[in-house]
C-alpha cells in the first residue's frame, strides 16, 4: 500500500498531493504540467516535499515533521522513466543486473537475471545494447531492471509516450500479462484517458498540484464529482438547471422546461447546479419506443462529425437549431446511425439516462 500527503511549494506552482492506493494497478491521470511525474519522483525519493509524509505498506520513507527521508536505494520502489533511461554502455545483461541489490552472491545475481531475461522475452538480446533494440524491447529492459529488486511499488511514468501509436496497444497489454504475477502498488502516470481506463482499476485526476478525485475507473469516467473533473474525463455535456430532491433521494433537474431525473449520489445544495452525461451515454430512441424511456428530449440534428469508425452528432433541444448553437453531444456508431437514416436535420428523440446523468458538486 501507498499513502501520502505531500506539498511543495515552486514558482508559480505548488504540489499539494494526497493519494491512498492499495496493491491495485492505480493511474495517476492528468493533463501537462500537472504535478504528477513529480509526485512519482517524490515517492522514488528523487524529489524532496516542503512538507509532509510518505509510507509504503506501513513503512514511513519521509516524513518531514520527524526528519526523516529515506534514500532513493533503501525505499524499495522501481521506477520506469518516460524515456526508459538505460545506459548505453551497458548491455541488456548490463541493465538489468543493475537493479539488484548490493552484496547478492554472483551465483543468485545470474540466476536471478536469466529469470528476468525468459520474463521479458529478451533472452536472445542479453548481449545487445540498447540502441540495437526497439522501443518495445527497451521498454521491456526497463521494466525488467525496475522489477528485479522486488520493489513494494513499481512507478510507470508515461511509459508508452516514446512508442509510436501502432505498437502501443500491444506493448500496454503485453506490459500488463508481465506484471500481472506482481505483488504491490503499480502506479501509471499518463495524460492518455483511454490508457488510464485500460490499464488501471482505479484513477486519481490531478491538476494544478491537487488531486481531484480517486475512484474506480467507472466512477470517475461516469460519475465525475466536480466540473473539473467532467472536464477532464471527457464529459463534455456540461448543462446548467435548478435541481430539487424528489421524495425517492434523486434529483430533479428543470432544464429548457424538461423535468430530468438524475442520480442523486453527489451531496449538492437545491438550487441552481450544473450535471452532466457523456455523449456515448445518450441513447437515441425510436418514436414508438418515447413513452418507455426516461428523460426524453426531441431535438433536431444541427451538424455531424464523422470520426472515423463512429459519428459524433451535434443537437439542438427543440424545433430551432443551427451548427453555431446545439445543446448536447451525442456519439454513435456507423450502424445505428445508418439503421435510422440519421442526417443533419433530422428530428430525433433522445434519452439520457438517470444513472447516467449526474450532478456536479461545485469546483473548491
Amino acid at each position: 500500500m501507498l499513502d501520502l500527503a505531500i506539498e511543495k511549494r515552486l514558482r508559480g506552482f505548488r504540489l499539494q498531493t494526497q493519494l491512498t492506493i492499495g496493491d491495485e494497478v492505480a493511474a495517476l491521470y492528468g493533463p501537462s504540467g500537472a504535478g504528477k511525474s513529480l509526485t512519482l519522483l517524490a515517492i522514488a525519493g528523487l524529489f524532496r516535499p516542503s512538507s509532509g509524509t510518505i509510507r509504503i505498506n506501513g513503512r514511513t520513507v519521509f516524513d518531514s515533521a520527524a526528519g526523516i527521508d529515506m534514500p532513493p536505494h533503501h525505499r524499495r520502489v522501481g521506477l520506469v522513466f518516460q524515456e526508459y533511461a538505460l545506459f548505453p554502455h551497458k548491455t541488456v545483461l548490463g541493465n538489468l543486473a543493475y537493479g539488484l541489490p548490493n552484496g547478492l552472491p554472483k551465483q543468485d545475481a545470474r540466476h536471478k537475471v536469466e529469470e528476468l531475461l525468459r520474463l521479458m522475452q529478451l533472452t536472445g538480446l542479453a548481449g545487445h545494447y540498447p540502441h540495437q533494440l526497439s522501443g518495445g524491447q527497451r521498454q521491456r529492459v526497463a521494466l525488467g531492471r525496475a522489477l528485479i529488486g522486488h520493489p513494494e511499488v513499481l512507478l510507470l511514468d508515461e511509459p508508452f509516450s516514446a512508442l509510436d501509436f501502432a505498437v502501443r496497444e500491444t506493448l500496454r497489454q503485453e506490459l500488463l500479462e508481465i506484471v500481472s504475477g506482481y505483488r504491490g502498488t503499480i502506479l501509471l502516470v499518463t495524460h492518455n484517458l483511454q490508457e488510464a481506463y485500460l490499464m488501471a482499476s482505479t484513477i486519481a485526476v490531478i491538476d494544478a498540484g491537487k488531486i481531484l478525485q480517486v475512484g474506480g475507473r467507472e466512477e470517475v469516467l461516469h460519475r465525475p464529482r466536480t466540473r473539473r473533473v467532467a472536464e477532464h474525463t471527457a464529459a463534455k455535456n456540461i448543462l446548467r438547471g435548478v435541481a430539487s430532491r424528489n421524495a425517492s433521494g434523486h434529483w430533479e433537474i428543470l432544464w429548457r422546461g424538461h423535468q430530468l431525473v438524475a442520480d442523486g449520489q453527489v451531496p449538492a445544495r437545491p438550487g441552481e447546479v450544473e450535471f452532466c452525461i457523456r455523449p456515448e451515454d445518450i441513447r437515441l430512441v425510436w418514436p414508438e419506443k418515447v413513452p418507455e424511456r426516461p428523460n426524453v428530449l426531441r431535438g433536431r440534428i444541427v451538424n455531424e462529425i464523422q470520426r472515423g469508425l463512429d459519428y459524433l452528432l451535434l443537437v439542438s433541444i427543440g424545433e430551432e437549431g443551427d451548427a453555431e448553437r446545439y445543446d448536447l453531444e451525442l456519439r454513435v456508431e456507423e450502424h445505428p446511425r445508418h439503421h435510422m437514416m440519421l442526417h443533419v436535420g433530422k428530428e430525433v428523440f433522445l434519452s439520457l439516462p438517470p444513472d447516467r446523468l449526474h450532478v456536479l458538486a461545485p469546483d473548491k
